[in-house]
């Protein structure tokens, strides 16, 4: 994770480098392909790079994050450097393909493609594209399921959107007036995006729409989960809060204070329990908002994710693990055992560790994928140290406490790499069934301002499954119960009305 930047924007170089104007309200700028620019619909171009400007040119620099001119790293000589080969190239992708993209602190962005050969375990890894995609630090990446977007966010304010299928920007959302820190696709229709100026916005992809701006934080918000059903975000702030978030009225649900600052929150993939990232802990919850367990530690945290290992046995349930970058500059990989019975502990057993990189761990992103026939989960950590590290977490239950080695790795020469996603263009994604449970009103307190957005409607705004069925319900039965009342709501809705 690293540090935030700070709140004072005022002072910071990139403000001075945002394009002008930029009016008082924020607002949507998007750009089809083919459709002119308009006064109301400008775009927000790409750094300008003539069709036979070199990336590797000495003339290409960058500002790190102290304001210090520096070279950017020099791409391998096998990757693309005209902009339209770059971003327009069509490119036919063989079945076992996976994507990794991951920003840089100099303002690059780097597209991995891996590749599985029949009968082979190790991929082999490919640049697709490696261009500077903002005028400041990317932040945040993020990949639609089904790898049709990626959305990358920055200090420079910018969320830039892409057509990650067919190498094409589609245009610019500026929603937000302070730095970028986070970016969650929880369906291909909608984004959702966090900021230093303290909201969430939702996006609809169909149009890129702004559909709302959700408000409650008082201070920066770190980072934001969404519940598998789409219908629930979790958000995590500087104000050392943690709000739960009605997707479907766009309005703030609960809160928690959690005593300081948390870095992280991340939904398992089962939806039935989430965790928090601290600085040296990790704290883990039930959807009733009580805490389970606490993992400490006296290295730092800088970033995690809950995956879903696929089990050897057919009738076998898959294993739940919560795998952490660390300071260090190693992935630690823990099984998380739910107790067979109510109130009794958690077991939360580290069972391997991931090596490879000499510096701390930025961020990891996972990939369910299928080769050969056989499921297996990937993993994808980018350090400090400039490696985009592939490993397989299949084999993890079978080496219990041995550190094991990535798969493959693409080296950055020397890029500050400072997020990653993966993504698999081949395959939607189905997420696994559970169910959110109503929170007691003794453990979580109501966030009393509902108003937390610029608007209010009576219909849902966000359709999560797309395809609901009775009562309320999707096709899976999934039910998300809020702890709201009808009534107060109704009241609120017609006094702002009037």
């Amino acid at each position: 994770m690293g540090k935030h930047p700070t709140d004072r924007r005022e002072k910071s170089s990139t403000q001075s480098r945002r394009p002008k104007p930029y009016g008082s309200r924020p607002h949507v700028d998007v750009l089809f392909e083919g459709a002119p620019p308009t006064k109301q619909n400008n775009p927000v171009p790409l750094p300008p790079i003539s069709g036979s400007r070199n990336f590797n040119s000495a003339s290409v620099r960058s500002a790190d994050v102290k304001g210090k001119a520096k070279a950017s790293p020099p791409p391998s000589s096998d990757v693309p450097t005209d902009i339209n080969d770059l971003l327009g190239r069509e490119e036919e992708r063989s079945g076992g393909t996976f994507i990794i993209v991951a920003g840089s602190y100099e303002k690059l962005l780097y597209g991995i493609e891996g590749s599985f050969r029949p009968g082979e375990h190790k991929p082999t890894l490919k640049p697709i594209f490696i261009f500077p995609a903002h005028l400041g630090c990317v932040k945040a990446v993020a990949a639609s399921p089904g790898g049709k977007w990626l959305a990358t966010g920055s200090e420079d304010e910018f969320i830039k959107v892409w057509d990650l299928r067919r190498r094409k920007e589609v245009g610019s959302l500026s929603q937000h007036s302070g730095s970028i820190t986070s970016l969650h696709f929880p369906t291909s229709s909608h984004l959702v995006s966090t900021s230093v100026d303290a909201t969430l916005s939702l996006f609809r992809t169909s149009d890129w729409a702004l559909l709302k701006s959700l408000k409650g934080h008082s201070g920066r918000v770190n980072d934001v989960d969404i519940h598998y059903t789409g219908r629930v975000a979790l958000s995590v702030g500087k104000d050392q809060t943690l709000k739960m978030w009605d997707l479907m009225r766009g309005r703030g649900a609960s809160s928690l204070a959690l005593g300081q600052e948390a870095e992280l929150v991340s939904w398992s993939p089962t939806g039935m329990f989430f965790a928090v990232l601290f600085t040296h802990k990790i704290e883990i919850y039930s959807l009733s908002i009580k805490l389970l367990h606490t993992l400490e530690s006296k290295i730092r945290f800088n970033t995690m994710t809950i995956a879903s290992l696929p089990s050897t046995d057919p009738d076998g349930q898959p294993t739940l693990v919560l795998c952490v970058g660390t300071e260090k500059g190693v992935v630690e990989v823990h099984r998380l055992e739910e107790p067979i019975e109510e109130g009794d502990p958690w077991n939360v057993i580290k069972i391997s560790t991931l090596g490879g990189h000499t510096n701390r761990i930025k961020s990891v992103s996972t990939l369910d994928f299928t080769r050969d026939g056989i499921a297996s989960t990937l993993l994808s950590s980018v350090s400090s140290d400039g490696l985009i590290n592939v490993y397989d977490l299949s084999p993890v239950m079978e080496k219990s406490e041995e550190t094991s080695q990535p798969i493959a790795t693409y080296d950055t020469k020397g890029s500050r790499l400072t997020c990653v996603v993966m993504a698999d263009g081949k395959k939607e994604f189905k997420a696994s069934k559970g169910k959110v449970n109503k929170r007691p009103e003794d453990e979580v307190e109501s966030d009393g301002d509902t108003s937390g957005s610029e608007e209010e409607g009576d219909d849902d705004i966000y359709d999560a499954s797309g395809d609901e069925g009775e009562d309320g319900e999707g096709e899976d039965g999934v039910e998300v119960e809020l702890e709201e009342d009808e009534e107060e709501e109704e009241e609120e809705e017609e006094g702002e009305v009037e």
